[in-house]
């Protein structure tokens, strides 16, 4: 009986585990409240400027625009994927970043999108991604600066932007944005318009990608 009850008690554990790791695979968005409210489906497609962070070819056949967040587990793993595929297709590929915070469960979220586009207007936006997301687990506003500092910016300027919160009406935007195409959890990436949902695997993201290079290369 003894040996019974810690057969079930195993099972429970394991199933207990599937289920965390799905959770954390597709993080479902929390909304705030809103003066005024975005209605899904009111944006047909993401908007790219100057002002939003890329990184790969500037004139690339494939485009990967990423709704994300800095807290989010699923983001981190995605992330990784993303820097694979730009070493395969550096002359062909391009990442566009958008913030896309889910204030309701990662509350480091928001904080950490601002004072990483404080960091982009001193040029080391993906210098300061890159940390944030290496040090998820721990994050805290005293790593903001720490982090300033390792990527080499200007602390006093980054401490003013940040303090004043000069780059929230950015993050916002991009938030709002995501709201209007229907954006529902992080990450979700759109690749030359299409849209995937969730922590996409390497080999699932080069597959698509390589879809978009091919469906590009017989565009005339």
């Amino acid at each position: 009986m003894k040996n019974l009850w810690l057969w079930f008690l195993t099972i429970g554990v394991l199933t207990l585990i599937v289920f965390a790791f799905y959770f954390v695979s597709l993080q479902p968005i929390q909304r705030p409240k809103l003066e005024n409210p975005i209605l899904a489906g009111s944006v047909t497609e993401p908007t790219v400027t100057f002002l939003n962070p890329a990184r790969g070819n500037p004139t690339p056949k494939v485009t990967i625009i990423t709704y994300s967040d800095f807290e989010c587990p699923a983001c981190k793993q995605v992330n990784t994927s993303v820097e694979v595929v730009l070493r395969t297709y550096p002359d062909d590929v391009k990442q566009v970043w958008k913030d896309m915070p889910n204030e309701g469960a990662h509350p480091m979220a928001t904080p950490a999108a601002i004072a990483a586009k404080c960091a982009n207007t001193q040029g080391k936006f993906w210098e300061y991604h890159d940390l944030l997301f290496e040090r998820q687990t721990f994050l805290a506003e005293d790593q903001f600066v720490q982090i300033a500092r390792e990527v080499g910016l200007n602390e006093t300027a980054f401490s003013a932007c940040y303090e004043s919160q000069d780059t929230l009406p950015a993050v916002k935007k991009d938030f709002e944005e995501g709201l209007g195409l229907g954006v529902v959890a992080t990450p979700t990436l759109y690749i030359n318009g299409t849209s995937f949902v969730g922590a996409l695997t390497t080999d699932d993201l080069l597959a698509a990608v390589r879809d978009a290079l091919l469906k590009a290369e017989q565009q005339p």
